[in-house]
């Protein structure tokens, strides 16, 4: 096929796409506390959280969508895009405006997530779709299978939140900010990248991914961190006043506060380290199979903390 029919029949197949497209707006009046339910296999969707007491839709159907359910039931919206069952579509993008504290709920397979200003809980899932989204100290819950999660706390309040967060991905890489004070996290083979103004309870977990974790800790803080092959690195911001239970099997332990690891056995692998900052108030509890572990203060200068707490966890 030479250069012009090329260019014709793309012409004439993104022409076929746009026709079969379908533009849809709905609108309905909500709750300013109400809940909002949104489903879409593929595609977008976005929400953007405002000032109305109303919930409004403008959405654009792929080829292969039948329709598009949206419904009002006393406080409770729901929003789905529907699938022809016989087909597939070539993805649907949503724009969806709620009422700025309404609590939300998001199901996705592929299709990605936004969500901007809604200051109620959030509860969202996905499969292989990113969510990207902020938080402004409700209850949040977010998980994917091989989708990327990036959430960041938005309120100066939010990092004294006592609203539960629980993160967790398959293979799909975590950063998470400012989200409140007590976190759950887990990945299996993705990598995390947590930073909070203040921890008080936090629980990370991983199976093959590597965590670096930045904050500063409450008082009383209890941290728990787990991983079979992952590498733990710890930095903790400003005062600690904390018992440190570290153990690995394989893996080596970098610590920047001045004791060193033990061997756990004289003639097998294992390494330990025990050792208190401050009156020892809170707990931090790390354990790994493989994977080596850092823990250090972020006072010290970039170069003291690459060559004390990396040169390990970087070089073996």
């Amino acid at each position: 096929m030479d250069a012009k029919n090329i260019l014709l029949a793309v012409a004439a197949s993104t022409f076929m796409s746009l026709a079969a497209a379908e533009t849809v707006e709905r609108s309905s009046g909500a709750d300013p506390r109400g809940d909002v339910d949104i489903s879409n296999v593929s595609g977008t969707v976005r929400v953007i959280g405002w000032e109305r007491a109303e919930v409004q839709v403008t959405a654009r159907l792929g080829k292969g969508v039948e329709r598009l359910d949206f419904a009002r039931d006393g406080a409770h919206t729901m929003i789905h895009v529907v699938e022809a069952k016989h087909g597939s579509s070539n993805g649907s993008d949503l724009t969806v405006h709620v009422p700025r504290d309404s609590e939300l709920a998001i199901h996705t397979v592929s299709a990605d997530q936004s969500i901007e200003e809604v200051h109620g809980v959030q509860r969202l899932q996905s499969v292989s779709g990113d969510i990207r989204t902020q938080v402004w100290g409700g209850e949040f819950e977010a998980n994917t299978v091989s989708g990327e999660i990036i959430a960041k706390g938005q309120s100066a309040a939010n990092a004294n939140a006592a609203a539960r967060v629980h993160v967790s991905s398959v293979s799909g890489d975590v950063e998470v900010s400012n989200l409140g004070e007590d976190l759950d996290l887990s990945t299996v083979s993705g990598d995390m990248k947590v930073s909070a103004q203040s921890l008080a309870r936090a629980r990370i977990r991983t199976t093959n991914g590597s965590v670096h974790l930045t904050a500063a800790l409450a008082r009383d803080a209890r941290i728990d961190g787990e991983s079979v092959n992952g590498d733990l690195t710890f930095t903790f911001n400003g005062g600690i006043d904390s018992e440190f239970d570290i153990k690995t099997f394989n893996g080596r332990i970098d610590n920047c506060f001045g004791p060193s690891p033990k061997r756990t056995s004289e003639y097998g692998p294992g390494n330990e380290l025990r050792f208190k900052e401050g009156e020892g108030h809170g707990s931090i509890r790390i354990k790994t199979l493989n994977g080596k572990v850092g823990v250090c203060r972020s006072q010290r200068s970039s170069w003291q903390r690459d060559v004390e707490m990396h040169r390990t966890l970087l070089l073996g």
